[in-house]
This record gives structure tokens, C-alpha cells and sequence, in this order.
């Protein structure tokens, strides 16, 4: 029996191992979780947001799709779609795309965009980009922001199979889209990643410098190779030998200015990604001397620590004295 159990534990590393490298891609980037991510992508008139529902296509030829909401003056409140059925909340959103349609033609109204910080959203690993749209309608109603929702390769609508190379190339192909966008083009652009999209954000902020006004991550890993042994139970140094996706999160952060703010999110009760990771990423930060901020929230977990109260609150503070420089104002409330 004992021999039986020993042959168990010295097993069951090997046959993880062996899943790791075969099947790594597949663990990482589930795209198809929960059942139906692929095909059922909720869109931001569900939530009664007018958008730009946009394709783009990667200089390796892949075709990914991307929403663009516009900052706008009124925002329809909550209260007024609560009880609403399905096809009325269609309608509604349908109602608000074509005001838009009559509102973008209206100068004043382009120029209030204009002047609003646009905020890039990097997802997280499971699920597609329209699951992410109740914070997209926090940044648009609350914030006053404009929001690039970003469906990676492989993820919802957009073709392709995910990879770290191709989720930095799909990045890439947003930053070159948002620089010629005639609303976006001209706006402060701030990187919002949760999870393995906070891993994108740091690797798309040091490839773009000059294009990023700021970063939020939340809830993020050092790197794979540091949390997979979390997870697993592979050896580290196998880990490092097996994954061909690294996402070293702590060596883009040297890449990135200094004078670039980085508002670092922590739920405390994250069981996935242990806190000690988002702690390492903020005392490099400042070892090296950049601006950076930290919250942590003891409520937060690694799924929802967004909905904790304090969390909107915390970025908007951020954005107002970091990105709109109203440190001033904020002073003297």
C-alpha cells in the first residue's frame, strides 16, 4: 500500500508535467469557458452603450473584432433597464446606437469625447469581451471615459488561436487603431488589464511608451513560470523548462517610464494568483523609483474584487489626479 501511494505522489507531477507542455495553451487561454464564450458575445447595447462595433486585422492577417464606446454627456441610468426584458433592452440599446449615430455628427458632442481619457481594456483569460462590458459601462457612465474593448485572437468572435505572441501582436494592432482613431487618436490612453490582461497591459505599455498615459492592473501574476507551481504541483524548475508562454510581467516593468502612473488593484483573498505576486510587481516599481500606486481590497478575490464598493472609487481618484491632473482639486475636497 504504501509502495502503491509512493508510486501515486512520484506519478502525478510526471503526468502533470506532460499536460503542462502539451496542453499548456489550452489551460492558459480557455477560451471557450464558460460554454458558449465563443459564439454568444454580449454587446454593449445590451447595457444601452452605443458603440463602433469594429474589425481589425493583425499584420500576420488575423481578424479580431473590438468595440469602441464613446464618452458622452448622458449615460442611460441603471434604474431606468431595471425590468426590462430582453427585447425591450435590445430596442433600447438600439434607441441609443442611433442617437449616437445623430450625436457623433454633432461637433460638440465629438469634442467632449475628445477631451475624455480613453481606457484600453485587456480581459482576462476566461470568457470574451462582452462579458467584461458592466466595468466598460462603469468607465463610460461613472468615469466619463472612452472604452476599447479588446477581444483577443481566439476569444469570442475573433479567429485565431491564442498565444503570448499573438495576444502582443492583437495588443499592438489596438494601439495602431486607437493612435488613427478620430475620436481616440488624441486622447489619454490608459491600459486596463485584469489577470493575464494585466500581464498585457505592462508588456503593451513598455512596447508604447510614448502612446500610454497610464496603467491599471489588477489582481496580476509576476510571471507564469512563477505561478504555475501555485496551481500545480510541478516543480519550478520543470515549470521553466516546459512553458513556451512566459507573461514576465516583472521584466516589462523596467521598460516602462517612470514618470508613467501605474495603479496597482489587490484582492486580498485572491485564490488564485497569491497577493505576494501583485506585491513584488509594486516594490519593483518602486525600486525603480516609478510612480506607482497601490490598493488593496480585503473583500476582493481573484473574480471580484471589481465589485467591491471602494474599487470604482479608487480609480477614480487615480484617473482624476494622475491622467487629468487635478491632484489640485482633489486636495481641496
Amino acid at each position: 500500500m504504501l509502495k502503491y501511494g509512493l508510486g501515486v505522489a512520484a506519478t502525478l507531477p510526471v503526468l502533470l508535467a506532460g499536460a503542462l507542455w502539451y496542453f499548456q495553451r489550452q489551460l492558459i487561454y480557455p477560451a471557450d469557458f464558460p460554454e458558449g464564450s465563443r459564439t454568444q458575445v454580449p454587446q454593449p447595447t445590451d447595457a444601452a452603450l452605443p458603440f463602433e462595433d469594429v474589425a481589425l486585422t493583425t499584420p500576420d492577417g488575423v481578424r479580431l473584432r473590438a468595440y469602441v464606446i464613446p464618452a458622452r454627456t448622458r449615460v442611460v441610468p441603471l434604474h431606468e433597464l431595471r425590468g426590462l426584458s430582453a427585447a425591450e433592452l435590445t430596442a433600447r440599446g438600439e434607441t441609443e446606437l442611433a442617437a449616437w449615430d445623430a450625436v457623433k455628427r454633432n461637433p460638440d458632442a465629438v469634442e467632449y469625447a475628445r477631451s475624455r481619457p480613453t481606457v484600453l481594456m485587456f480581459h482576462a483569460n476566461a470568457g470574451n469581451v462582452g462579458h467584461r462590458i458592466p466595468l466598460a459601462r462603469k468607465f463610460v457612465s461613472e468615469l466619463d471615459c472612452n472604452v476599447f474593448m479588446l477581444s483577443y485572437r481566439g476569444y469570442g468572435h475573433s479567429e485565431g488561436a491564442p498565444s503570448e505572441a499573438g495576444l502582443k501582436v492583437d495588443a499592438a494592432t489596438a494601439m495602431e487603431f486607437i493612435a488613427t482613431h478620430p475620436i481616440l487618436g488624441g486622447t489619454k490612453l490608459v491600459l486596463y488589464g485584469q489577470s493575464i490582461g494585466g500581464a498585457v497591459a505592462l508588456d503593451t505599455a513598455a512596447a508604447f511608451p510614448d502612446m500610454v498615459a497610464g496603467v491599471i492592473v489588477e489582481n496580476t501574476f509576476t510571471s507564469l513560470a512563477a505561478l504555475v507551481p501555485h496551481v500545480m504541483p510541478v516543480p519550478p524548475l520543470l515549470v521553466r523548462l516546459l512553458l513556451s508562454e512566459r507573461w514576465d510581467a516583472l521584466a516589462a516593468l523596467p521598460k516602462i517610464p517612470a514618470k508613467t502612473p501605474i495603479l496597482f488593484l489587490s484582492g486580498r483573498r485572491d485564490e488564485l494568483v497569491p497577493q505576494a505576486h501583485m506585491r513584488d510587481l509594486r516594490d519593483l516599481r518602486q525600486r525603480l523609483g516609478g510612480r506607482g500606486r497601490w490598493r488593496e481590497f480585503a473583500d476582493g478575490s481573484h473574480n471580484d474584487t471589481y465589485v467591491v464598493p471602494a474599487y470604482w472609487d479608487e480609480i477614480g481618484a487615480w484617473l482624476r489626479e494622475e491622467i487629468e491632473g487635478d491632484k489640485e482639486k482633489k486636495m481641496d475636497e
